[in-house]
């Protein structure tokens, strides 16, 4: 049985993602700030330190795979977002490192969002804030900007990161890649549509495909990378946004 942490597991698409992998007798670690396994406020130091512990002590020090997927919605404060979406996300993942070098065919997907390949709200200090670890300054240039604006540039510096990881954790064995969905059918797009700040922007997003996707379409793909059937795919980001990103900048690659 292989065994996987799961952050954001108490809804949305953490809760789907663990329904899914259950489906395949995995044995699944929650962590979210209320009702899981593991209650920890990934916004905090020390929340991060209690989850990656928790999470060792679970384990018994070995782990399968990781799926960073706890967040906080655009409507968030933007320092809410830059500590949860971004440090909070890429400090869980560094410190399960150890654990899943010594897993079964181990691998580990981070959710970033359609949002954070918005080349115009990109905010290069910002980016390079997160990428020096400087918690602090990331915060600083942050402050006063809107959460749509912070969450793109969470999201996009987490996928950057993640990529900028793949020499590293591919020598250690271990696969990272990139899940960054657009518009979901979940209560944190309800709460989006029904603000008028967001609505706009929403009903915007140019989807060929005409909908958006239940949250049990992006946790197969979850579980996909997850799994054996991925085994060469690492450092990769995987857009399930039904074409928007394609049809944004067709020519990016």
């Amino acid at each position: 049985m292989r065994t996987i942490v799961v952050t954001g597991s108490g809804s949305g698409l953490g809760a789907a993602i663990g329904r899914r992998l259950e489906k395949e007798d995995v044995r699944i670690i929650g962590i979210d700030i209320h009702g899981a396994e593991i209650e920890a406020d990934l916004g905090t130091s020390k929340g991060r330190e209690h989850a990656i512990s928790a999470s060792l002590e679970a384990s018994a020090g070995r782990l399968d795979g990781v799926v960073s997927c706890a967040g906080v919605g655009p409507y968030g404060e933007a320092k809410d977002i830059t500590r949860v979406n971004y440090f909070g996300a890429i400090e869980m993942l560094d410190g399960l490192l150890d654990a899943l070098a010594k897993g079964e065919a181990p691998a580990a997907v981070a959710i970033s969002s359609v949002g954070g390949a918005v080349q115009a709200l990109a905010i290069p200090e910002f980016l390079d804030a997160c990428h020096t670890g400087d918690e602090s300054l990331a915060q600083q240039i942050m402050d006063g900007k809107d959460g749509n604006t912070a969450y793109v540039n969470a999201k996009r510096a987490l996928a950057q990161a993640c990529r900028r990881r793949a020499e590293k954790w591919g020598q250690r064995g271990v696969r990272l890649n990139i899940v960054a969905p657009g518009t979901m059918e979940t209560p944190m797009l309800d709460k989006l549509l029904a603000d008028p700040d967001h609505a706009p922007a929403i009903r915007a997003l140019p989807v060929p495909l005409g909908r958006s996707a239940p949250v049990e379409e992006v946790a197969s793909t979850v579980a996909f990378l997850l799994g054996p059937d991925a085994r060469y795919v690492h450092g990769a980001v995987l857009f399930v946004d039904g074409g928007a990103q394609a049809v944004m900048y067709p020519d990016q690659i």
